[in-house]
């Protein structure tokens, strides 16, 4: 679970700002919050705020953050500083997670410089209780380590080695080096395995979505999820009565593509098939989406055989089937956003942060939408987190007040971040209408407010 997003000097982001998922003094909708001895962590979040306050930045933020933990510095990122002040150039950027990880708590950040593109430091401690441990201390300008005493003998031994041959190294990190190709070493020496898992959190269990990204589409292949997806589908009144796969072929997709295209596709599928095979997996997933189909590619990594699947939608009238082409806008969005729902119901303990949840969505839609995970979410270890302009989800019948944030433009062009909790609103304040007005900050300053008028 994610506790805890610290970050500076990046983007729209100039002094230090964090986004905490601690629940604050609310005590209703205790199913709401995940309930621990030190303290509960939210399961829901959303940030509003007008165009271009940093609300997507703050994603944006989260996601470069997660992409150099599992890949290195991405390219082109020598503007990404905050250029509300020229001096930024030369400043360091802070990136730092608070995650929980079964029973522990970790955080885990670094410093680098974006003009230059070099890592100068990283960090992970245990934080489980208030004296908290370092792990590790990684200093890139002095190459240095510190390891904590908990890693000893051959361990310590091996944790030096390979900090020794990445001293120079200012473009990786030491947590991704210590996970590349590297899962004998933590069946050999348990105690290194806080290595293994904050990193295996980036990898596998935080999702970062923006608005026109498709999520994964390997939970369409599993009967039992496209039942799950035919009764959201049936929730959600999209006017579709179910969805099923049918089987296609390899040259049903070449007539909606370009021969170039084409070629890319098997490229695709070979290099999938290879990292597969040397993986062990017995399957790999490929989805193609296009105006003219929704179509799931199988992957056996040892036949190369390909099976091919073509998503079809059934409305109201029977036995009459559409494609994806033929959908509306809205119901391609929540085919996207519908893994959300799915983990919920699975009980798959993922944190999803999604960028403009409620583009191309009615605002019931939207409403409804986050009404449903609520209603899912009771018993599970699962976050949503969301930016929108939706202002029908400031309902504190549907949410509580630390789970509304505002994200407001300073006079300066820098964002900053502040709950509705400090607030102290009463429950059954319309939160909607005082936010239109302009109470909490984070809307468009023109010289009228959107005109708001009092119900009689």
């Amino acid at each position: 679970m994610l506790v805890k997003f610290t970050v500076s000097n990046f983007l729209s982001f100039n002094q230090e700002q964090t986004f905490s998922m601690i629940s604050g003094k609310v005590r209703s909708k205790q199913d709401h919050v995940i309930k621990e001895k030190k303290q509960n962590i939210l399961k829901f979040s959303a940030i509003f705020g007008a165009n271009a306050s940093g609300k997507s930045n703050m994603v944006k933020a989260m996601d470069f953050a997660s992409e150099t933990i599992r890949h290195g510095l991405p390219i082109n990122i020598m503007d990404n500083y905050c250029r509300t002040s020229e001096m930024n150039r030369d400043r360091p950027t802070k990136f730092e997670f608070e995650i929980k990880i079964y029973d522990r708590h970790y955080q885990y950040g670094f410093n680098l410089l974006l003009h230059d593109g070099k890592i100068l430091e990283e960090w992970l401690y245990d934080v489980t209780t208030p004296s908290a441990r370092n792990l590790f201390t990684r200093t890139v300008t002095d190459k240095s380590i510190i390891l904590s005493k908990q890693f000893t003998g051959e361990a310590r031994k091996t944790l030096k080695i390979y900090a020794e041959g990445m001293q120079s190294n200012d473009s990786l990190l030491y947590l991704t080096e210590m996970n590349r190709n590297k899962s004998d070493l933590y069946t050999k020496y348990p105690t290194l395995t806080p290595l293994r898992d904050v990193y295996r959190w980036f990898r596998g269990q935080f999702v970062v979505n923006y608005p026109e990204d498709p999520m994964s589409p390997a939970y369409f292949v599993d009967d039992g999820n496209l039942n799950e997806i035919n009764t959201i589908i049936s929730e959600l009144k999209l006017g579709i009565t179910r969805c099923k796969l049918e089987d296609g072929s390899m040259e049903d997709i070449r007539k909606y593509i370009s021969p170039y295209t084409f070629t890319q596709i098997r490229e695709d599928i070979e290099k999938r098939a290879s990292l597969a095979k040397k993986k062990g997996e017995k399957s790999s997933v490929l989805m193609i989406r296009g105006p003219k189909g929704f179509f799931i590619l199988q992957i056996n990594p040892e036949t190369m055989e390909i099976t091919v699947q073509n998503l079809r939608f059934e409305h109201e009238r029977k036995d009459m089937w559409f494609s994806i082409f033929e959908e509306s806008d809205g119901t391609k969005r929540v085919l996207d956003l519908i893994e959300v729902l799915i983990s919920a119901k699975t009980r798959t303990k993922k944190i999803y942060v999604i960028d403009e949840i409620d583009r191309c969505l009615h605002p019931i839609l939207t409403y409804n939408f986050i009404k449903l995970y609520l209603s899912l979410i009771k018993d599970k270890e699962i976050q949503l987190i969301v930016t929108t302009h939706e202002a029908h989800l400031m309902d504190l019948q549907l949410l509580r007040r630390d789970e509304i944030r505002f994200m407001n433009k300073e006079d300066d062009g820098s964002s900053s971040l502040e709950s509705l909790d400090s607030y102290n609103e009463r429950f059954d304040k319309v939160i909607g209408k005082a936010y239109l007005s302009g109470r909490y900050g984070g809307i468009p300053m023109f010289d009228d407010y959107f005109p708001i008028k009092e119900q009689s």
